[in-house]
């Protein structure tokens, strides 16, 4: 019986002891033995067991979601580093399950070299979808100075402003940022244990901004069709 057939008839908690124990001694820069591994991936992805699945998850989950913050768009993307890391799993699942697993990998380099693509192509097209946006036209669309243009109170526009965030999170971030003129790192000491990070609070402004962008009021009242442009 060869080595692969043996790990076959191995119980699920063996092999992913064993996987988890050749992960810890790879990240270690030790020499580790891939099978166990790629074992639970065929299970999990060949067999589709759902206990072999989501022990592959909470191996490996931690670790794509470590790359994903190491990848070179990370920081020009507007979404978490665990929600990449999971869409990955979701896409690879959907693209290599079953039959497909089977016939495309036969040990583990392939098969991650594979995951890792689909990790690269969720944060490549999320920097597609969402663009680092212009700041705003300097972020001044909450000053008096759009207000002058489009002869409109400054009180007006930003009570305007509040209809359209709704939210009070949201409203507090753009009186601080838009108003207040409050650069990320500002806004996080300001409020502490509100923010984890000034790369959270760059995305929730980002998507502030393209919820106003799409307000056909604010872009009337600013007397500029594209003020609010994607």
């Amino acid at each position: 019986m060869s080595d692969n057939a043996l790990l076959r008839t191995w119980n699920l908690a063996q092999i992913t002891e064993g996987c988890a124990e050749a992960t810890s001694r790879y990240l270690h820069r030790l020499a580790s033995d891939a099978r166990f591994c790629f074992e639970l991936m065929r299970r999990a992805f060949g067999e589709r067991l759902d206990e072999a699945l989501a022990s592959f998850y909470q191996t490996y989950l931690p670790l794509l979601t470590s790359r994903a913050r190491r990848h070179r768009l990370f920081d020009a993307s507007s979404g978490d580093a665990e929600y990449f890391a999971r869409v990955a799993l979701a896409n690879f699942y959907r693209v290599c399950s079953g039959e497909a697993f089977l016939a495309k990998f036969n040990a583990l380099p392939g098969a991650l070299a594979y995951l890792y693509s689909c990790l690269h192509s969720v944060i490549v097209q999320d920097v597609r979808d969402n663009p680092p946006e212009a700041e705003l036209d300097d972020e001044r669309a909450a000053t008096g100075e759009y207000a002058q243009a489009a002869d409109v109170s400054a009180s007006d526009l930003w009570a305007h402003i509040r209809a359209v965030l709704a939210d009070a999170d949201d409203e507090q971030l753009a009186w601080q940022r838009f108003v207040l003129e409050m650069k990320p790192a500002e806004i996080v000491r300001a409020s502490p244990g509100r923010w984890a990070s000034e790369r959270e609070v760059s995305v929730a402004l980002q998507r502030i901004r393209r919820h106003l962008r799409a307000d056909a009021t604010l872009r009337d009242l600013m007397g500029e069709a594209n003020t609010f442009s994607a």
